[in-house]
């Protein structure tokens, strides 16, 4: 049977774990939630799953949730956690940037007072934008050599930045190639062209002040 990634019909924190997924041609069931009904009065309760949550991983007797954890146990599943100890260390260090830059976006972004914090988190982006640029220097992957986990986070992340404030990214040339070389991987061709990458969104869910879905009302 076929594993199970389970998330809001959105791109939000699971979408990199997607990304991941089909870059390693993973045959996967992509069950995306849009009514609340369904995930809380429903598969939470019924799923057995420890510490319900979305996003889940279920993969026979492999039960999943929260994203920092599906991501490990990916990475370790899929050889994408670094294969050197300084590898794994430029892996862990990134992804940890990138989820708390995400979780950051996401705060303001979800915040009742949205209109008067969305100035300050338009102006600093650069900086944020820059210190990426900054830990990727000459590299190809924030693993160094090697295309680790963080990568899809990262990618994810600046390309959510990028068309919140656009061109925020393309004016560093190495994280411009980062994302083009990242988006040219073969095996993911496919989908980053497809209808289903949701390149132009949802980003986050129906209450989000920016990019977000239709499926629910405010």
């Amino acid at each position: 049977m076929a594993p199970t990634l389970g998330y809001w019909e959105l791109r939000g924190l699971g979408h990199a774990i997607r990304l991941l997924l089909h870059y390693k041609e993973v045959e996967f069931e992509n069950k995306m939630y849009t009514d609340p009904q369904e995930w809380f009065g429903n598969d939470k309760l019924n799923l057995g799953l420890k510490w319900p949550n979305l996003p889940y991983y279920i993969d026979g007797d492999v039960k999943i949730t929260e994203t920092s954890a599906i991501f490990a146990h990916l990475g370790r599943k899929h050889g994408l956690d670094g294969s050197t100890e300084q590898a794994k260390m430029n892996n862990d260090m990134a992804y940890s940037a990138a989820l708390f830059h995400r979780i950051q976006f996401l705060r303001v972004v979800y915040d009742d007072n949205y209109d008067e914090k969305k100035d300050e988190l338009v102006a600093g982006l650069d900086d944020k934008v820059a210190q990426f640029s900054k830990e990727l220097g000459d590299q190809d992957w924030f693993g160094g050599s090697e295309l680790v986990y963080a990568d899809f986070c990262v990618y994810d992340l600046l390309d959510i930045w990028n068309q919140f404030k656009p061109g925020c990214v393309e004016k560093h040339d190495n994280l411009k190639a980062f994302m083009a070389r990242f988006a040219a991987l073969p095996t993911l061709q496919k989908f980053m062209n497809s209808d289903k990458s949701m390149k132009n969104g949802p980003f986050n869910g129906p209450n989000a002040h920016w990019g977000a879905a239709k499926w629910g009302a405010k």
